[in-house]
């Protein structure tokens, strides 16, 4: 079923009132009018007889100077007789002989049940009379003037009646012309009014949408300005707190994020652990039982195994190490402290403290040592990344065994970059090779002893330092690298910091 707007339920109800009170005007004007306009002309008549008493006091005659103020009084609207039974002195306004019967009936000469009498003096009576042969209805005053004249005064009653029929009709015709212009008025001001409240019914239904960007146009300081205003402010202030909830829930949806992460690293750090601590715990546990049980008598047998056991202990140490420093620079336990230094002298450090490792692997370093080349930095960090390249170079170099460092100034970074010969790493396990305890080659690994840890702790420290990092396949091997910012003789540590 099709709605009925407000505008048009307004000019309803406007026309609907405007139709309900003309035809209460009408119907109540119809009811009362008869009896208003009876009353009204019984007055008049009475004054006619108080006029003519005028006229004719002390008058024993009828000249014409008398006859003429009784024609100018009466007019058309009556009809008078007047007479004198001891002068014979007559007056009749009209050519017949009408007074005849009304005369013979008001001195009881006659009686007739369709005469009723209305007012009653010491010198005239009012009566209601309807003529039985045209069933007409009229007024007549019957009386005697002061002057001793009798005088009849009749007033048409049946014109009268007439003539409220013609005012009603006319009315009935006013109201249906006020009608009309009441229903275009009503049109215009509907219009007018419901306007504005359109206008914030729209601005309701973008706010229901959350669309909060509407607005509705105060107009002035009336009830529909008021409404506007506070609706207005509303939207603002849905605005307002939607905005406070979408960043709360985001706040939320972030730590929700933040705990199942946690969850997922607590889970995959104690599968992991548990894993990197099942083949040394047990080797261990083996060759402890081993000793306890004299397995071997000879002492290189007892040397050999305890050597196990140390190099498994030494293992599991590093390991731990590992992941206790791979935690504080996660959870920022560890401050980034940037300092000025030379990336050349550290890179030296480095290679010496793992020169009999590339020796007893036979493996060729090539590496131009350079002036000094001053980073921006911590040092410690920098040093385990360093550390953690060429640890891996070392231990994954093959073929011709070779591993080449370098340094070179890349967009205004230097760039450090470890590469070795070997074999490339597979395109699909790039990106997972940063993950915590992911092992390319699992067998060779495990060989030397490696966690799957040192490349995490290169991310950490990178992601710390807010500067890039990475590793790219070459035909021969592999090469990774990492970015940091140079540092000026001039700049220091405090400007630096302002900068991050």
């Amino acid at each position: 079923m099709k709605k009925i707007s407000f505008r048009s339920k307004m000019m309803l109800t406007f026309a609907v009132m405007i139709i309900a009170s003309l035809g209460a005007m009408w119907l109540l004007f119809r009811i009362l009018i008869d009896d208003f306009s009876f009353r009204k002309i019984v007055n008049e008549i009475e004054e006619c007889y108080r006029e003519m008493d005028s006229i004719m006091e002390g008058k024993t005659a009828i000249q014409r100077d008398e006859r003429n103020a009784i024609t100018v009084r009466i007019g058309q609207q009556y009809m008078v007789f007047m007479y004198n039974s001891e002068t014979r002195a007559s007056y009749n306004s009209s050519t017949d002989n009408w007074y005849m019967d009304p005369i013979l009936r008001y001195t009881g000469y006659s009686n007739s049940d369709s005469v009723s009498e209305i007012v009653r003096t010491e010198r005239y009576a009012v009566y209601k009379n309807i003529d039985e042969t045209t069933n007409l209805m009229s007024l007549d005053l019957y009386g005697k003037l002061s002057n001793g004249f009798t005088v009849l005064i009749r007033a048409s009653y049946m014109q009268m009646e007439s003539d409220n029929r013609y005012i009603t009709d006319r009315l009935l015709l006013v109201g249906v012309a006020v009608l009309i212009v009441s229903v275009v008025v009503a049109f215009l001001v509907s219009r007018t009014v419901t306007k504005p409240i359109r206008q914030m019914s729209e601005v309701a239904e973008r706010m229901a949408g959350l669309d909060f960007d509407a607005r509705c146009t105060e107009h002035g300081g009336d009830e529909i300005g008021v409404l506007a205003g506070s609706l207005n402010r509303l939207s603002e202030r849905l605005q307002e707190t939607i905005g406070e909830l979408k960043n709360a829930n985001s706040e939320l949806q972030r730590d929700l994020d933040y705990r199942t992460q946690l969850d997922e690293m607590r889970s995959d750090f104690i599968a992991n652990v548990s894993h990197e601590l099942k083949t040394p715990i047990a080797l261990i546990q083996g060759y402890a039982e081993g000793l306890a049980e004299n397995v071997s008598d000879d002492a290189e047998s007892r040397e050999f195994y305890c050597g196990v056991i140390s190099d498994e202990a030494g293992k599991m140490n590093r390991m731990v190490q590992k992941l206790m420093t791979l935690t504080q620079l996660e959870f920022g336990g560890n401050q980034v402290e940037y300092e000025r230094f030379d990336i050349v002298s550290l890179i030296n450090g480095v290679l010496n403290s793992t020169e009999v490792l590339r020796t007893q692997k036979e493996i060729t370093l090539h590496w131009h040592e350079t002036d000094p080349v001053y980073v921006w930095a911590d040092e410690y960090m920098i040093e385990e990344v360093v550390t953690n390249y060429i640890s891996n170079a070392i231990h994954y170099a093959s073929k011709q065994k070779e591993i080449a460092v370098s340094l070179s100034d890349t967009e205004g970074s230097i760039r450090v970059s470890v590469y070795n010969t070997g074999e490339p790493i597979p395109e699909d396990e790039i990106d997972k090779i940063w993950t915590k305890f992911y092992k390319v080659d699992k067998a060779r690994s495990r060989e030397y002893g490696g966690s799957g840890i040192g490349l995490s702790i290169v991310k950490a420290v990178m992601d710390r330092h807010h500067r890039r990092f990475g590793v790219e396949n070459h035909e021969n091997g592999v090469e990774f690298w990492f970015e940091l910012e140079p540092a000026e003789e001039e700049r220091r540590n405090e400007t630096h910091d302002s900068n991050h």
